[in-house]
């Protein structure tokens, strides 16, 4: 279940001030030995090979992401780099140095074909529901993730 908390979007400046979204709310973060434990259940691998393998995952997707490879995780999706630049008038003058300003990872949902229609395999079957009072209070408050829902692309964070 993925629950949400209500906001009114303040910001004066959006075309959606004073509207009410939602943005999903993280209740907790889970670590590798608890995914290792669940993979163990579900599986004949041990909890140790399980973790010694995931272990290593991390550094070698960053070795290959920065071999420019395009990672592809089945049943989760592909990671890729990307880059944040700014222009230049002239191509000769366009330099990494001057001009790329940041490097950041792009995910790519995997999708799977059900009755000729595409699925996100990672939200498929989601139930989205508001958090309990009583059980938002128990998270804490930076734990909320996502953006606004508004269709003008602005967060309108309190």
């Amino acid at each position: 279940m993925l629950y949400y908390r209500k906001y009114k979007n303040n910001n004066s400046h959006s075309k959606g001030y004073g509207k009410w979204y939602a943005r999903a709310i993280n209740m907790e973060t889970v670590e590798i030995e608890a995914i290792a434990d669940k993979m163990q259940a579900n599986c004949t691998v041990k909890r140790a090979d399980i973790l010694a393998v995931l272990s290593e995952l991390g550094p070698t997707i960053k070795d290959m992401l920065q071999e420019s490879k395009r990672v592809h995780i089945p049943y989760v999706g592909y990671l890729k780099l990307g880059i944040s630049t700014t222009g230049e008038a002239e191509a000769e003058k366009f330099s990494a140095r001057q001009n790329v300003k940041g490097v950041h990872v792009i995910f790519q949902a995997e999708k799977r074909a059900t009755n000729g229609i595409r699925l996100n395999t990672l939200t498929d079957g989601v139930v989205v529901t508001e958090v309990p009072a009583r059980e938002f209070d128990k998270t804490n408050a930076d734990s909320t993730t996502g953006g606004s829902s508004s269709d003008d692309g602005e967060t309108g964070r309190p």
